[in-house]
């Protein structure tokens, strides 16, 4: 692709889209809001730690979202998903007649940023790898819970055209993206982003709670007993948006996770469990990361998402509504993260059986 390119935050996944584009050659500006990774990375560079232990050193030119000039020709948006209307307005004016603007984030934001773009040039990049920022100018790469699967092959990350099959541009965005992850056009953006919602929905709101790496999370039992009631909530708020789901995180088929939160089948917690060994002890879900820092989460844009298309479809979501307003206790600094407030989970969610 040509033109001017700009990657909006470059956090853990942002940092790697902008160093490692930079570095094969394109012309890459990094917008960074958050000053102490902007400085860090402007004076230093950025870092990517991989892992087979080898580290990636990188300069992308870095500025400031007030900084900003001239014409942007593809924004790739890597900022939270509360964050994104504030930098769609800092990027609208400059974004080119056919420029195109891509949600490499967590959730479905891209039905917040066709209203605003033009949903015809709005793609989305569902991203399968993890990795960690808990310090500036730091990304460790961590195995990931999404692609620790047994057997299926994932990409690392999916390209599609907003409510229309892959066409030209989305193959373009892919084969751009292929030189920081192995990518793949697909032509239906939106199963994949609710495929991502349930993995996102059931495993962030329940790390942030205990305050578990991911590792830890998959091997306590009670953190998969919450897991798995989230999971079958999304997939059936996801069924009600139009988007039934065969499998999750590739291995899982939907009837295992809906038997699993009915007690009449094991199968999906045995799956969770054997997946704690295949992940990294560093691994830490985008959640946890955001708890350990005290900053907002984006636990309204998984459970809670799931949650308020429930409400709309009549459908309970006991465990999303209980994980959402527990994480909300955390940000508001009525809580600490600890493991008994899985416990306090799976109670609320008992007490609202009874009712």
């Amino acid at each position: 692709m040509t033109g001017r390119l700009i990657v909006y935050g470059i956090g853990a996944i942002g940092g790697q889209v902008a160093g490692r584009l930079h570095s094969a050659g394109l012309k890459v500006t990094a917008v960074e809001p958050w000053d102490a990774q902007r400085e860090v990375v402007a004076r230093d560079g950025l870092r990517i730690a991989r892992l087979d232990g080898s580290v990636e050193r990188h300069r992308p030119p870095v500025i400031a979202p007030h900084a900003l000039e001239g014409r942007v020709d593809l924004c790739l948006l890597a900022v939270k998903s509360y964050d994104t209307e504030a930098a769609l307005r800092r990027v609208l004016p400059h974004l080119a007649p056919d420029a195109l603007v891509v949600s490499l984030q967590n959730s479905i934001n891209e039905e917040w940023i066709a209203p605003l773009v033009g949903a015809g040039r709005v793609l989305g990049g569902v991203v399968l790898v993890n990795a960690v920022l808990l310090e500036p100018g730091l990304i460790t790469v961590t195995a990931s819970v999404s692609r620790a699967t047994a057997g299926a092959q994932l990409p690392g990350v999916y390209v599609g055209e907003y409510l229309r099959p892959a066409g030209d541009n989305a193959r373009r965005v892919a084969q751009l993206l292929a030189a920081v992850w192995p990518a793949e056009s697909i032509d239906d953006l939106l199963h994949e982003r609710w495929t991502k919602m349930v993995t996102n929905s059931a495993l962030n709101p329940v790390s942030g709670l205990g305050g578990l790496a991911s590792a830890a999370m998959l091997s306590s039992a009670a953190a998969r007993r919450a897991i798995i009631g989230i999971a079958a909530e999304v997939l059936h708020v996801a069924a009600a948006e139009g988007h039934p789901l065969a499998r999750v995180m590739g291995d899982f088929s939907a009837e295992e996770v809906c038997a699993g939160a009915l007690g009449t089948s094991d199968a999906f917690d045995r799956g969770l469990a054997a997946r704690a060994a295949r992940v990294s002890a560093d691994a830490a879900t985008s959640l946890l990361q955001d708890v350990l820092r005290g900053r907002r989460t984006e636990v309204d844009y998984f459970s809670g998402m799931a949650a308020r298309k429930g409400r709309a479809h009549r459908i309970a979501t006991p465990w999303c509504d209980a994980a959402t307003a527990l994480v909300h206790e955390i940000e508001a600094g009525r809580r600490a993260p600890a493991a008994a407030n899985i416990d306090e989970l799976a109670r609320r969610v008992a007490r609202c059986a009874l009712r």
